[in-house]
């Protein structure tokens, strides 16, 4: 399995730099930022040319950052061209964490996984802080 990421400037870089930091290296995993000197078909020749290394060989996922933007409007041309591939939108450092989770225990890559694990991702840690502090008052009643 073949993971690019893709996003405005350096935002899939660093969350592929953070995850190697976390859990180790990712192979067959590359990022990919479009830079304000890249135009569109700049950042589509760099996507293609990863996604040619795997295509065909193995099953590719391609998550963006923003549905919409440069990077997601590219990513949705190519899935004209390679239809197999499976791209997300919303990257964050969760999805990534369990991309290579499941990548590293040998499973089968659910995309529904990676959307549940990236919303999942997402907490209002107040609120979390004060849900768990109302329970250790009820505790102490």
């Amino acid at each position: 399995m073949a993971l690019i990421l893709m996003s405005h400037g350096n935002m899939a870089i660093e969350t592929l730099k953070s995850a190697e930091l976390i859990i180790g290296e990712l192979p067959e995993t590359v990022a990919l930022g479009l830079q304000k000197s890249d135009g569109p078909e700049d950042l589509k020749a760099k996507a293609e040319a990863e996604i040619k290394k795997y295509y065909g060989k193995e099953p590719v996922f391609l998550i963006v950052d923003l549905l919409g933007g440069t990077p997601g409007n590219v990513a949705v041309n190519l899935t004209q061209t390679y239809p197999e591939m499976q791209v997300i939108s919303g990257l964050n450092l969760p999805m990534v964490i369990n991309y290579a989770n499941q990548k590293f225990i040998g499973s089968d890559i659910k995309v529904t996984d990676l959307m549940k694990e990236a919303k999942d991702g997402i907490v209002d840690v107040n609120a979390f802080l004060n849900a768990d502090s109302d329970e250790d008052d009820e505790e102490d009643e």
